[in-house]
């Protein structure tokens, strides 16, 4: 009967979540280089930490797919979309729940990350200094892009570009001036994290249990990154016939992804422990995968 219980709130929940997603990637910001950033890759990574993989799952795969298929995407990106983030949600809660037994892995991993993540605002914030000025211009009523200035096009303030071949085929990478911003901006949540756990000594498990938050979520931005590249490159090369065109189209979508990332961190290290306390004070806690994790030892 308890289980019947359980796995009642699990589905009524990820119903819940799964339609939240659904609206919430509608609330997008577009970028200068024509990708946009939304709020759906949130929902999905707050699921799995919230409900475990399975569920973060399918919260990210059916509320971001049927979001995909109401705004009529091409067949390509659909199913990129399903695959995608049903993957982030599972490996999300997977992670989240091996690490919060492990703090002596969690931190290795957040120092990692918070590296990584430093690295790139380096190399973006060059590439983004030596890259050459964009500048936008309307063929057939659709606007367009380019390094090279011509007569007619328009200056596109904070975008700049590198131009790039393989083989037959050549793309522009835009680098949006907040791109680097962006970036430094993730590194820095995880460097103040890092410092809070240092100097924060009470409550060793609830620090350790929002470290392994932290960590999971700029975990989070590579798993996404890594499987939308290659799922875009493999899908799109069979819709365009062209593999190395997709590969590079794969490439000037990374800036897009890496922003939606650093937005899913900043709102999940908010966000999770407020709801997950709310949840507790509802009496729901029984029904959330940390309850089944904070009895455990952590390792010293």
């Amino acid at each position: 009967m308890k289980k019947n219980k359980e796995l009642l709130f699990k589905m009524i929940i990820t119903a819940v979540l799964t339609a939240i997603c659904f609206g919430l990637t509608f609330v997008s910001v577009p970028l200068p280089t024509g990708a946009k950033v939304h709020l759906g890759n949130f929902v999905c990574v707050l699921a799995a930490l919230l409900l475990g993989g399975l569920s973060g799952g399918i919260v990210g795969s059916v509320g971001m797919g049927l979001n995909d298929i109401a705004g009529g995407y091409s067949w390509d990106t659909i199913v990129r979309t399903f695959i995608v983030k049903f993957l982030l949600g599972f490996l999300v809660g997977l992670l989240f729940k091996y690490l919060v037994k492990s703090k002596k892995k969690t931190n290795v991993l957040l120092y990692g990350s918070a590296s990584l993540f430093t690295i790139g605002f380096v190399a973006s914030l060059i590439s983004y200094v030596t890259g050459s000025p964009m500048y936008s211009y309307i063929v057939d009523g659709k606007v367009k892009h380019s390094i090279v200035y011509k007569d007619g096009y328009s200056l596109i303030s904070g975008l700049k570009g590198h131009s790039i071949t393989l083989g037959n085929s050549t793309k522009t990478i835009e680098i949006s001036v907040l791109i680097p911003i962006f970036l430094a901006i993730l590194a820095s949540i995880l460097i103040g994290v890092i410092i809070a756990s240092i100097i924060i000594k009470k409550e060793e498990a609830k620090k350790n249990i929002y470290v392994c938050v932290a960590t999971v979520s700029a975990i989070s931005v590579v798993i996404n990154l890594v499987f939308e590249f290659l799922l875009r490159w493999l899908l799109n090369g069979i819709a365009i016939h062209s593999s190395e065109a997709a590969f590079l189209t794969s490439v000037t979508r990374i800036p897009s992804n890496v922003i939606t990332g650093v937005v899913t961190i900043a709102f999940v290290t908010i966000i999770y422990l407020p709801l997950y306390y709310a949840l507790s004070k509802k009496g729901y806690v029984k029904y959330l995968i940390q309850n089944e994790l904070e009895d455990n030892d952590y390792e010293n």
